[in-house]
């Protein structure tokens, strides 16, 4: 297993933007809880500190070493549901929705803007490299919010989605027996199973916006209907065993690899 702090040496750039999407993800994620809940009435999180995006705070040394060493992450934020039924039975179930709703706004965010500038960046910015770190900036803001969507939503122990589910089915609060343990366990293993299923498809619906919402849809379309165009088909890169897409305009081409070309340090 390669150390993720490693490719810091590798593509710096890619990295940055990398630990940027990823820390600042997580840390508004662990805001919109601490907020939801303060808003119904449970100071928590707030008297705690966690009203920021302090990645110190809402991520803790821990989630950050293992960042910088496997590429994953974690937030955590203290709630009291007690406090929160007491102002309003949906009230847990809702602060436990809010982190993901907050990731799946920042993916439409990224969904829009990849889209809509993956020709248009062109006009916008002459630097190649900058147009080049902003569409993966937003492509990767997307991937990343609509994988931590989907995940946190699994009901399984310790997820959001376990978190509502349970305000709704109590019962399942109490794992005590040995059968309700096993099925914890087993959720968690197929959560690990899932993880790189889950990010397959974030990947896939990234890939679709472009199709959706570039300047030059309707050439590409003509293209693709060309049997002799090179362009719109898969493409190889030398020692590289991933999937192109190329979009370009008449001033510069940029080649988008879906693969580890540019997810490097990611779950495939």
């Amino acid at each position: 297993m390669e150390i993720f702090l490693f490719s810091a040496f590798t593509n710096t750039r890619l990295f940055l933007i990398h630990a940027l999407v990823v820390i600042f993800s997580i840390c508004l994620h662990e805001f919109f809880h601490a907020w939801t809940a303060l808003k119904f009435g449970d100071t928590t999180a707030a008297d705690r500190g966690h009203l920021t995006l302090n990645p110190l705070k809402q991520m803790g040394p821990m989630s950050i070493i293992m960042f910088l060493l496997l590429g994953f992450a974690w937030g955590a934020v203290p709630v009291n549901p007690g406090a929160l039924r007491a102002r309003n039975r949906h009230a847990p179930a809702i602060v436990a929705l809010a982190g993901p709703a907050t990731n799946f706004g920042l993916f439409l965010i990224g969904f829009f803007f990849f889209g809509f500038l993956s020709t248009r960046i062109w006009n916008l910015v002459e630097n190649e490299a900058a147009g080049e770190s902003i569409l993966i900036l937003f492509l990767l803001l997307g991937v990343f919010n609509l994988f931590l969507c989907i995940f946190n939503l699994l009901p399984v122990p310790g997820l959001d989605g376990w978190n509502a589910l349970t305000e709704y089915v109590p019962r399942l609060r109490n794992v005590h027996s040995e059968f309700a343990k096993g099925v914890t366990i087993f959720l968690i293993f197929l959560l690990f199973f899932l993880a790189d299923d889950i990010f397959e498809l974030s990947r896939d619906v990234m890939f679709f916006a472009p199709d959706l919402l570039s300047a030059d849809r309707g050439s590409r379309q003509e293209q693709e209907s060309s049997p002799g165009s090179q362009e719109s088909r898969p493409g190889e890169l030398p020692g590289v065993d991933v999937s192109v897409k190329t979009y370009k305009n008449s001033e510069s081409p940029l080649e988008i690899y879906a693969g580890d070309a540019i997810f490097t340090g990611l779950p495939k």
